[in-house]
């Protein structure tokens, strides 16, 4: 499934770097959220520094 990100942007290169080792795809966006991330649960983008998460549901 895939989720829009929003990231800290202060942290920026770390959290695409932590997201690119526990997601199969991490695509970086302009528009109303930082990334689009695909992974197989909720929990890969969970992590410290993600800000908010949704289901992206179009895909």
């Amino acid at each position: 499934m895939y989720f829009e990100v929003w990231i800290d942007g202060s942290r920026r290169e770390d959290v695409i770097r932590k997201l690119r080792l526990l997601c199969e795809e991490v695509w970086e966006v302009s528009g109303s959220y930082d990334l689009i991330v695909r992974a197989d649960s909720e929990e890969k983008v969970k992590i410290d520094g993600v800000l908010r998460w949704r289901r992206h549901y179009t895909c």
